[in-house]
């Protein structure tokens, strides 16, 4: 319980700090939890400040109605906010089959999706109760009624008749403006649990978070009929054995992913175990934090220094962080211990180095050493066509983007994708006038 209020409290002063460790050990149940009693604590001061004269809020029922109404809410976040922004958040990033992600990643977002509502819930409430102490909101409605009435010779006629028999008040306004601030202040949480998750731009997680919302609109008309459900014990039990099988596989991944990265954490109080440093740098490296990621691996080198993959993974960020000479320090020390590493894929990162770094010579001499192992790689086939170009040898790089662009097309299926981006660097690389490959 102190640690759900601990990530609750630390989303208001170190929220990316919260929400990677929600994301990482923050469990689906929890989370659900602490949302619907925000939700429904924000719904209990609308009741309370503005919809008294249709809900009121003393009787015991109407606290059971905010409860079941704002767990409608948390449905529709769960099964159809979530998946519609996993879905459209895999197209921004190609990075699995949609089912794959969903079981890897579902929980993680979910958990962090019902955070944002909470953050968003309880910053929604003491706003509500601001403007209702001060009588802010209820004066901006009734001016926005009376702006309205000015009007009353253009306005629907369902619209007048909803004014003048008291059912459009300015108290309801007044509670469509906090919901409508409710949305608005969801919507930036949600950005930054959209790209705490699946490591997006701002951009992207903003596009892919407005995309969503607006799709999600014609969902809320399902909440009534969630409440209705919820409210019956025998279409509650239904539904929970509907859904059981899927939120269960959902949830022990998430617990196998954290039990797996606890293990590795207890495993790196043994001084001399290098294996686990280096699988928690890969599991860092792959949310695409970096520095932690090589925090990690120079630990493993420190504690082993044959380890080579480490060596490898270490040259890789640096070379990704424009390091090239400490990349190149680091691909010959794997190198000068295996000659092959990882299916000779070391000649690849030590080509592209030498490329960034304009030794042109270098890198083409390294991608034939990859190449005379894996001929068909589309990435290689490409960085040694821009060594190419950079030689000045305009025949060999054309060939080289032409053989990478075949090699792509000739894929299959499940390479294709991943393997796209060569294409389509390829073929912007024929379509300049001149191969230049310092640009």
């Amino acid at each position: 319980m102190l640690n759900w209020l601990r990530l609750v409290l630390m989303m208001f002063y170190a929220p990316a700090r919260a929400m990677r460790e929600v994301r990482d050990r923050g469990a689906l149940a929890p989370a659900g939890l602490v949302a619907l009693l925000a939700h429904a604590l924000f719904f209990f001061s609308l009741s309370w400040f503005y919809l008294g004269h249709l809900i009121n809020p003393g009787q015991p029922l109407a606290i059971v109605f905010v409860l079941f109404q704002s767990a409608g809410y948390l449905v529709i976040i769960a099964f159809v906010f979530c998946p519609l922004t996993l879905f459209l958040a895999n197209i921004f990033e190609r990075r699995a089959s949609f089912r794959l992600l969903l079981q890897q990643e579902y929980a993680a977002l979910a958990a962090s999706m019902f955070y944002a509502l909470t953050a968003a819930s309880l910053i929604t409430t003491i706003l509500t109760t601001v403007g209702w102490l001060t009588g802010v909101q209820r004066t901006l409605s009734s001016r926005m009624v009376a702006v309205v009435m000015q009007q009353r010779g253009q306005l629907n006629p369902e619209v007048l008749a909803a004014i003048e028999q008291g059912i459009l008040s300015p108290e309801l306004i007044a509670a469509g403006l906090s919901v409508m601030a409710l949305a608005g202040v969801f919507a930036v949480w949600a950005v930054l649990a959209l790209r705490t998750v699946f490591r997006l731009s701002w951009f992207r997680a903003v596009i892919v978070v407005l995309v969503s919302g607006t799709l999600l609109l014609p969902a809320y008309k399902l909440i009534p009929i969630l409440g209705t459900i919820l409210a019956s014990p025998f279409l509650l039990l239904m539904l929970f054995l509907l859904l059981r099988g899927y939120v269960g596989e959902f949830t022990r991944t998430q617990r196998a992913r954290e039990s797996f990265r606890q293990n590795l954490e207890a495993a790196t109080l043994n001084p001399a175990d290098a294996s686990a440093h280096y699988n928690l740098g890969l599991i860092h490296q792959q949310r695409g934090e970096m520095e932690q990621a090589r925090e990690r691996f120079e630990r493993a080198v420190q504690i082993d220094d044959d380890e080579i993959d480490a060596h490898h993974q270490l040259g890789r960020i640096a070379r990704q962080q424009k390091r090239l000479a400490e990349a190149v320090r680091n691909f010959e020390q794997v190198v000068s211990r295996d000659r092959s590493h990882a299916q000779n894929e070391v000649w690849r990162e030590v080509g592209a180095t030498y490329l960034a770094a304009g030794q042109f010579e270098d890198a083409r001499n390294a991608l034939e050493q990859f190449l005379d192992h894996r001929p068909s790689d589309p990435e290689a086939l490409y960085l040694i066509g821009r060594a190419h170009a950079g030689l000045g040898h305009q025949r060999e790089a054309t060939s080289s983007m032409q053989a990478c662009i075949a090699a792509v097309k000739t894929a299959p299926a499940y390479k294709y994708r991943a393997d796209k981006r060569w294409l389509n660097e390829a073929q912007q690389f024929l379509r300049r006038p001149m191969h230049n490959s310092a640009e």
